[in-house]
Parts: C-alpha cells; structure tokens; sequence
C-alpha cells in the first residue's frame, strides 16, 4: 500500500539541533537561545526542516509542562520556552519544525515511577534504566506529553530517540503478566528454556505494537504530522515495518561514519520508505567511555569531512541530517556555521538529482531478518552477528558492484528485478524463499551463497536449503579454518569452513590441507563450485566468507570474490578500472540513468586514534561502462551540466570519468520516458519477459560527442579495466 505524500518526501537536507535539558543552570543560560542568532544559523543553512530537542534522556523539557519534569534549572522563570524561539525562526523562513523526544530512556520517570522500568530477571533495572513500553509510562506521560507538544508547537513531525536498542527481555510485572496470559506459563530466565525464542518475540512484537501505537496517537492529534523512530529498521531491525512510517531515521556514529552510512542507506532504503542519515558536525575516535577507556574530546569536522559523510547518503538515495549540540549555556558556536552552510549547498545543488530517484542496482544482499534473530541476541542486535552483512556490502562496494540490502519480504516482491543474489552465511532462511529463488535462477538469475545455507535435518540427514540449486550435498561437517585455492598463491581463511560434496556442480577453486605453493594439498572438497541450473547459475563459497572479509579486512580474500564475479557476471551493470576508495551507486530518475560517484579517500592514515579527515585528495580519471537498454542522447557530469564524450556498443555505454573531489553524478540521458521502462536499467532474470533490445544498435561502436575530459595515459577505454 502506498505511503500518503508528505514535506518529507521532497526534502533534501535537515538541521538537527541537540540539546540535553539536563545540569544545573549556566551563567545567561534562562535568557535562552538568541532568537537574531537562530534566524542567521537558518538563513545560512536554509534546511528543509528544522529538528529541536524537545526531552532527551534525562527526562526534562524546556517550557512549563503540566506533567511535572520541566527542566530544574528554569523554573523561576516561567516565561523560558527556548522551543517557540526555534519554531517561529523557522516559521519565518518557511522551514518545517520538528520535535526531538526521548522515548523509552527518561531518567526522570525511572526515578519518579520505578514500576515503569524495564527489568533483568533479578528484577533489577537495566543499566541505562530503559522504560518498558508495555508499563503505565507510555499511557500515562509520554502519549500525554506529546499531545501537549502537539497543542503548544503544531509541528510538522515528531521523531523519537531512544528507542529500538533499549528493547530488552523484560521482568516487569506487566510483561509477566502478558507472557504468562499468552502461554499459559511463567516467563523463561534463560535462552535453554524451550520457549526463549517465544519470550525474545513477545517483546519484539511488544516494541512494534509501540511504535504503531504512537503513530497512530499522533496521526489521531495531528493528521499528516511525519512520525519516526529513530534506528527503526536500520541493520539492525531487518524485521518489516509494522508501522506505515513516512520516515526512516538513524544518527551515524562521530567517527568513520562514511562506510557506516553507505551501509545504513541501503539497508533503510531497503524498506521502500523514505529515509535520512544524521552526521554530527564533530568527531571523536571515541566519544563516549568505553569500559576503562575515557572518552576523548570531540572537535569540529573539516569541511571535507562533513561533505563526505553527506556526500555517501545522499548518493543512496537518503536525506542528509546534519546533527549538531548545543553547549551548555543554549548557545550554538557561530564558527562551525561555514561548514554547514557548505554542506547545505553541497545537498540543495544536487537536488534535482536526489528527489524522486530510485536504485537501479542490479544486485541484492540478504539480510534474512531469522538469521540476524538467530545468530545476535535474538532482538535488535547491532554487534558481529551483523558482520556477514556488512563484510557482503563492504566487498560488493569495493568492487563496484551496485547493491541493495533487503529482507525476506522486500525481496519476495523485487526478485525478479535482480540480476544477482547473494546469501551471505544465511543460517536460517524461510522455506517460501527456496521455491521463489529456485525459480529465478531457472529463469536466469545468478546466485551466489556462502558458509551454511540454512541448515536443516531431513530423514536424521544434514542438509542445506536449495542443495540441488547449488549442486552441492553437506557432509554435516565443519573445519575451524582451511586453505583455499586461488588463481594466484593459496589463501588462508580464518573462519568456519564447510565441507561438501558435489552433486551436480563443478569445483572451481579447491580447499586445501595447507598453504604449500610448491606442493598443494587438496582436501577432496571444493572452497568454490559453480552449478548451471536452468538458464542461470549458482555459484558457493563453502566458508563464512563475508564475515571473515569484514573482520580481517585482507584484500586477498576480495580478489579471490572478484575472480568469482568475473565468471559469475558475465555482463554487469558496471565495469571500471576505478579505484576501491570509489563508492559507484546506480540510479534512475524517469529516462535519466544516474552514476553516483564518492571518494573515500581519508588522504591520510586513519590508524589507533586518528578518526579526522582533514583534506580529500582529487581522485584522478577512470574508465567507466554501464549495461544501457537504449543508446544515450547525451551524458554529462553533474552538477555542472558538464558533457562527455561517450562511446555506445549496442549495450554498453562507455566514458572516461573525469578527476573529482568529493562527489559527482553522471547522467546518462535516453530516449524519453515513454520509450523505455520506469527503470531504464531493468533486467529480466527470473521472468519470463525477455530483455529489452537495445534501441538504434548497431554494428560499429559510436561516439556521441561532447566534451573531451582530461585522463591520464594508460587510463583509455579497454586499459587494465577491470571486468567485474
């Protein structure tokens, strides 16, 4: 069902403005924000939505409340309402307004009502005295406070903090009460229990009636009004919304945010709901204490620094936040507005590019939401039971190999516009998922799994989902680490291997006893095989592959993928000699096929401590193709409606990129939109729709002609270009 259309939708950039509302009061502090200082932030910056901290997590709020936590430091000044001098600063502007509230961390309720809490099962409160969404606090002060929000500010939309990571097996009386109810037994301490799974998904289930209890609370308020919750089925939430939310939000990490939000786009744009990632404007390689180690200082980012960051979501297809605190005395540091006024052009120039853009990648990880409950803590886990995800994105994007993250869901509906599947160490997979990806690798879909391929016991016989898809049978057995066979010198992996045998299928890389070059000494099982099935392929890397990528990080383990994808995708999407330090996005916007490009070059060591980006390096000319169902009218850099010359095959489009900075899109102009599909890349794999001719082929190439880019000698087309 479609979501309704709202502000959102449109919006290309949003200024976040954190303050905590908690401490003992500062010298000037209750003249609060200067409201002259505001209006110049806003107009330099020029936001499509203004976001203010209503109540973080200490519990209080800046205005006089009728529910008894306004903030301690204010109250001999009942005039104090920091919250209308932002609102009607962005109401001059015509900039939306929207509240910042700290939903399931209030440190004030904790202690006020310690029934409220979320309780460990030695009915203990949680470390950071995380509220139970099933206790009288949601009903009794935060649906009533944010009716009171509603009522004084009208804002456009309402975003909660605090949320999905706190969700926690829960002791409380109420949860007990429920389970017991549901079950007809008393909750479990302990995963041995036969009905810890049962327990772990009664409060996932608990948290998502949550959210779209105030989704809906707040729509009944204020109709339109654009609800979130921030990390809502970000990686770590895989689950499908339960909840029609008009937007999908998270805060990145202060540091190395880059990759972190490459990650994050797609696995929210994976949701098919709109979605925006928040850069802190300062850094620290640790921001908050970590066990014995203190927290180090935090400092404004470079200009670079913040653009690269913003550069990476908005090239996914993502709304860029820049997050900024306050000090404590309510005031803002007027010398780090350049960098977010810079950062705000940098977003509005690239508007027209951004707004209404869909991903036109060809390939697909993923991320099996059972798996993830599986192998974390069977709730939101965002620690190592992620690694397969990421080390599966990371090495897909290195390689330039445009991807999606999706769910089981998401992916039973678009399948069958992917050209290319992998199952990264996938443990649990949904029996309806073997039929629909047998099927599309019958119809030519190509299909590459690692490790454990949901493992399951048939007839006390150990089996893998869809053996007879990968031409493979499971012995039952497993090795710590092995050798695997490689064009080049063996490579050790460091991870659980998988012993199979072949049915079907034929080895293309061996596992090996050791490392010895000079004398080889092949296991009997295979490291890599690859089975014809129908009209496409499946290919199997028999270890956890892409954990083992994410953790050790050896490039060696990425060129031994990168021989795979060779075989693998004959023809794909895209093919470039450019850099691994360039993240490639494919996308389209009606007829328009657009190339997103990011340079991810820190220009320095990011080693130990040093988390800070202080000047990117140009990123110097490359070769790049991309697989076109019609000949372009024309290509241009953008923006700058800079043209280039390219060349056309038939099938393929072929340009030399010139140097960049930080960021730069090529559009790939075809034939008006009536003359091609909605996705001008579209391919057919698993369908019986054959693929589209291209229009106008010939038998020569052609150049159409343009501007002739600068490139460096031996970067011509056809030079060390790497086929992926």
């Amino acid at each position: 069902m479609p979501l309704t259309p709202t502000w959102y939708d449109d919006a290309v950039l949003l200024l976040a403005i954190e303050h905590s509302w908690s401490g003992a009061a500062e010298p000037g502090l209750t003249a609060g924000p200067d409201a002259e200082e505001i209006k110049l932030l806003l107009e330099q910056v020029r936001p499509d939505a203004l976001q203010v901290t209503a109540k973080g997590s200490a519990g209080y709020v800046p205005f006089a409340t009728r529910h008894g936590n306004r903030w301690p430091a204010i109250e001999d000044n009942p005039w104090f309402d920091p919250l209308s001098v932002y609102q009607e600063a962005a109401a001059h502007l015509d900039i939306r307004f929207v509240l910042g509230y700290s939903g399931l961390i209030d440190l004030q309720a904790s202690y006020w009502r310690s029934e409220w809490q979320r309780l460990t099962s030695s009915r203990m409160a949680y470390r950071n005295q995380a509220l139970c969404p099933n206790s009288g606090y949601v009903e009794e002060m935060l649906l009533p406070q944010l009716d009171e929000l509603i009522e004084r500010y009208r804002p456009d939309g309402i975003v909660m903090d605090h949320e999905n990571l706190t969700v926690s097996p829960c002791y409380c009386t109420v949860c007990e009460s429920e389970f017991q109810m549901m079950h007809e037994r008393s909750a479990p301490v302990d995963a041995s229990d036969s009905v810890w799974n049962d327990w772990l998904k009664f409060h996932r289930e608990s948290f998502q009636r949550y959210l779209s209890r105030v989704a809906r609370y707040l729509d009944d308020r204020q109709p339109g009004i654009v609800f979130a919750s921030n990390g809502a089925h970000a990686s770590h939430q895989a689950e499908e919304p339960a909840t029609d939310f008009a937007r999908l939000t998270w805060d990145l990490s202060p540091a190395f945010a880059a990759r972190q939000a490459s990650l994050e786009s797609r696995a929210l744009a994976g949701r098919n709901r709109p979605f925006d990632l928040a850069v802190w404007n300062r850094c620290s390689a640790r921001p908050w204490a970590a066990g014995s180690l203190p927290a180090l200082p935090v400092y404004p980012k470079t200009t670079d620094h913040l653009l690269q960051d913003g550069a990476v979501i908005l090239s996914n297809g993502g709304r860029l936040t820049l997050w900024v605190t306050a000090d404590r005395d309510g005031t803002l540091r007027p010398s780090e507005t350049p960098a977010l006024a810079m950062a705000s052009g940098f977003a509005r120039a690239r508007r027209e590019w951004l707004v209404g853009s869909q991903s036109a990648a060809r390939a697909a990880i993923l991320h099996s939401d059972a798996t993830h409950e599986a192998t974390g803590n069977g709730l939101y886990d965002p620690g190592p039971s992620l690694d397969r995800i990421r080390g599966a994105h990371q090495a897909l994007t290195e390689l330039h190999v445009p991807c999606d993250i999706l769910n089981e869901d998401a992916l039973l509906k678009s399948l069958h516009e992917y050209q290319f599947l992998v199952l990264p160490e996938q443990i649990v997979l949904r029996p309806d998922l073997d039929e629909w990806i047998t099927e599309w690798v019958r119809h030519g879909g190509r299909l590459l799994a690692t490790g454990r391929v949901s493992p399951r016991v048939l007839e006390a016989i150990p089996t893998f989902a869809m053996e007879e898809v990968l031409g493979i049978r499971w012995t039952g057995r497993r090795r710590s680490e092995a050798w695997f066979e490689t064009a080049g010198a063996p490579v050790k992996l460091s991870a659980p291997v998988v012993e199979v045998g072949l049915y079907g299928a034929d080895t293309i890389y061996r596992l090996l006893e050791s490392g010895n070059e000079r004398h080889p000494e092949p296991s009997g099982y295979p490291a890599v095989s690859r089975n014809r099935w129908g009209e496409g392929e499946a290919w199997y890397i028999a270890a956890d592959f892409f954990t083992a990528y994410h953790r050790s990080q050896y490039p060696g383990l990425r060129e031994l993928l990168r021989e795979v994808l060779s075989q693998a995708l004959p023809e794909p999407a895209l093919e470039t000699d450019a850099p691994t330090t360039v993240e490639l996005t494919l996308r389209h916007l009606g007829a328009r096929v657009l190339v997103h490009m990011v340079n991810h070059n820190p220009g320095k060591s990011l080693a130990q401590n040093s988390a800070f980006i202080e000047a990117v390096p140009a990123e110097a000319p490359f070769r790049l193709s991309v697989c076109l169902p019609a000949e372009p009218q024309a290509v241009f850099v953008q923006p700058g409606e800079f043209p280039l010359n390219v060349t056309w095959d038939g099938r393929r489009a072929s340009v030399h990129v010139p140097a960049f900075h930080l960021h730069q899109i090529l559009e790939f102009r075809l034939p008006g939109s009536e003359a091609v599909s909605d996705d001008p890349v579209a391919t057919t794999a698993g369908s019986d729709i054959p693929d589209p001719e291209p229009a106008g082929a010939e038998e020569e190439s052609e150049t159409i002609t343009g501007a002739e880019p600068a490139h460096p000698p031996g970067s011509e087309p056809g030079s060390n270009a790497a086929v992926l």
